[in-house]
């Protein structure tokens, strides 16, 4: 976030005068200085209410996989967007960072993806079966042991 906030900053040239500032709006400058807002994007202060835990490890795992993931997207959206070279390495070192974060979290799941909510609690064959709509044929019925995804590099 400080990385963000200090490559705006950058683009509006540091001003805190309103009629210096070249870009943006003086709200964001006049009330946080130079400094990021942890506010979304509709302007509601963070608060812990988006931090999500269920207490068990392999769903809180999954969960920031995901969150890893939409992170960069909205990173790729911007990088195809922006035409400024220092703008996009900045954008291109976040996109890296969160790659790095995904596979730690993968490489974690998979160490304990045999735990928790992944625990096989004596479920019965019946509720393992499943349908392939994808492929209709005479072969539609895959029965056998559902395990949990393997995150593999």
């Amino acid at each position: 976030m400080e990385m963000v906030a200090q490559t705006i900053n950058l683009l509006n040239g540091h001003e805190m005068e309103a009629n210096q500032v070249q870009a943006g709006e003086i709200e964001t400058h006049v009330l946080l200085g130079l400094n990021p807002g942890l506010i979304n994007a509709s302007g509601y202060s963070w608060t812990a209410d988006y931090v999500t835990v269920t207490g068990d490890l392999c769903a809180d795992l999954l969960s920031n996989i995901a969150s890893e993931q939409r992170a960069k997207v909205v990173y790729e959206y911007l990088y195809r967007q922006i035409g400024d070279k220092k703008v996009r390495e900045t954008i291109d070192f976040l996109l890296n960072q969160e790659e790095v974060h995904n596979q730690m979290f993968r490489d974690a799941f998979n160490e304990v993806q045999e735990s928790g909510s992944n625990q096989d609690f004596g479920t019965t064959k019946a509720a393992k079966m499943y349908f392939s709509m994808s492929n209709p044929g005479p072969n539609t019925f895959a029965g056998g042991d559902v395990s949990a995804p393997k995150f593999e590099e």
